[in-house]
């Protein structure tokens, strides 16, 4: 009778625990996801909401007007077309294609559903149609669609600037984009996708950084060790060659990382081991399910999938399963400016309510501490000279005399299909410049040459940002 009355307790005792977990989990989820699950398009409540509130206006950093409501069921955007295109995967637009879009992400808000339910009631009883809340970007309007022109008319992509300082992001652009006043234009497939947040690529050689990283922090005599470099490597059955199948024969680590040596950088990767590398990556946010308060952010991910000797050695160089997203990789070259912290990505820099009371405003918040301080300057001089001799000379801005400019390039495969261009990279920053804390990712689809294509790009998208001196 004792065991059975023991055995009941302990039964109970177990149910009890696991609906506290259960509970616990859901609030916990709640906590997490629920502005996510109440922004979905299919929210019905959000839907009336739009029929019968007037939404709050949408503002870039320097107050421009970006999408404005006179009325209940009436959006307007800002006038000019290019301008619009630019910033469609910020703004978003009324049918909730866009999932990340201001517009979409933050609905709640623009609508009012932050707002007293006072203030509600009161707009009521005046007769008034309730009013939401307004918001200003972190975004600067006339950047954005700098950047957008930069592209090649054929060429899709995404680029995006943030400030590493405070994790501010002042620009971003998604090609294919999209006109959110024009909806019933055709537009294509892969337009509402936000390739600045969404779209998982892989890294190529701008993974190279985070091999560095793992090598200088797990062995303190790789930077005085001599690499040899015939333009092949053959291990197994398999090889990995360098661009070209170019030799680079003995140099330097520095050497190595400024003129992009793959088979330096796949042997050094092999020497780590999976564990080591996969933890440095780790400690740069790759295998994380990222879930910021302004932004969706997908998943990056470094041998997660496996840990087979190819693998790895492929992911020392960015390629195989590795992949990452364009924000992510400007956010690793920030933490490599900002001293090892990587800062939390903003994009909502203050909340207003309808009477011009601020209801919140952008705190910079550290997201991750990456590594020491003294590794990432040795990094940083191993970027700048990438600029200034390497690979991504023409990533150097003529004239620019505040700071330096640092960065790396990458060219990408990402098809079997050998006819097909590779995806140009580019990732850098401004070091030592305090009042342009600048960090930048570009991405070129099928652009080739990182070092032709995107660092061009990236010289004059971070020339534009100084003389418009965005923060």
């Amino acid at each position: 009778m004792k065991d059975m009355r023991f055995a009941i307790r302990l039964i109970a005792m177990i149910m009890a625990a696991l609906v506290l977990f259960v509970a616990a989990t859901y609030v916990i989820t709640i906590h997490i996801n629920g502005d996510r699950w109440i922004n979905r398009a299919n929210n019905t409540r959000l839907r009336d909401a739009k029929k019968t509130t007037v939404q709050g206006s949408v503002y870039d950093s320097a107050g421009v007007l970006l999408a404005g409501s006179s009325k209940p069921g009436e959006r307007h955007y800002i006038s000019d077309e290019r301008t619009r295109r630019a910033l469609s995967h910020t703004i978003g637009e009324q049918t909730n294609m866009s999932a990340t879009g201001v517009e979409n992400f933050h609905a709640t808000t623009l609508l009012g559903f932050t707002t007293t339910r006072t203030g509600y009631t009161l707009q009521r009883l005046q007769g008034q149609d309730p009013v939401g809340n307004n918001i200003t970007l972190t975004v600067n309007a006339e950047l954005t669609r700098y950047i957008a022109d930069s592209f090649k008319d054929w060429k899709n992509g995404a680029a995006v600037v943030i400030n590493y300082k405070t994790g501010a992001i002042l620009a971003m652009v998604s090609i294919p984009n999209f006109d959110p006043a024009n909806m019933d234009l055709a537009v294509q497939d892969t337009a509402y996708y936000n390739r600045v947040l969404q779209k998982r690529y892989a890294p190529g050689s701008t993974f190279k950084i985070i091999t560095l990283a793992s090598a200088l922090t797990n062995d303190e005599t790789i930077k005085e060790e001599q690499f040899s470099c015939s333009g092949v490597w053959n291990y197994g059955e398999y090889s990995l060659r360098c661009a070209g199948s170019k030799a680079h024969g003995e140099m330097s680590l520095v050497q190595a990382f400024a003129d992009s040596c793959n088979v330096t950088f796949g042997s050094i990767a092999y020497q780590l081991g999976a564990e080591k590398l996969r933890g440095t990556a780790e400690n740069f946010g790759f295998n994380f399910d990222f879930s910021f308060d302004d932004v969706i952010v997908n998943q990056s991910n470094c041998l997660n999938k496996g840990e087979k000797s190819t693998d790895l050695i492929q992911a020392g160089i960015g390629q195989g399963t590795t992949e990452v997203t364009p924000l992510h990789m400007a956010m690793i070259a920030g933490a490599i400016a900002n001293g090892g912290d990587m800062m939390e990505p903003k994009l909502i820099k203050k909340v207003t309510n309808p009477s011009g009371f601020v209801i919140s405003e952008m705190e910079p918040e550290v997201f991750l501490h990456c590594l020491d301080e003294d590794t990432s300057r040795d990094i940083a001089k191993y970027m700048y000279e990438t600029v200034r001799g390497g690979t991504a000379t023409r990533a150097a801005i003529k004239g620019y005399e505040d700071g330096y400019v640092c960065g790396k390039t990458g060219s990408a495969e990402w098809t079997n299909d050998k006819t097909r261009e590779t995806n140009a990279w580019y990732v850098g920053f401004l070091y030592g410049d305090s009042a342009h804390p600048y960090a930048i990712a570009v991405v070129v689809e099928e652009g080739g040459s990182g070092g032709a294509e995107a660092a061009p790009i990236a010289s004059k998208v971070l020339k534009k940002a100084i003389e418009l001196d965005v923060y």
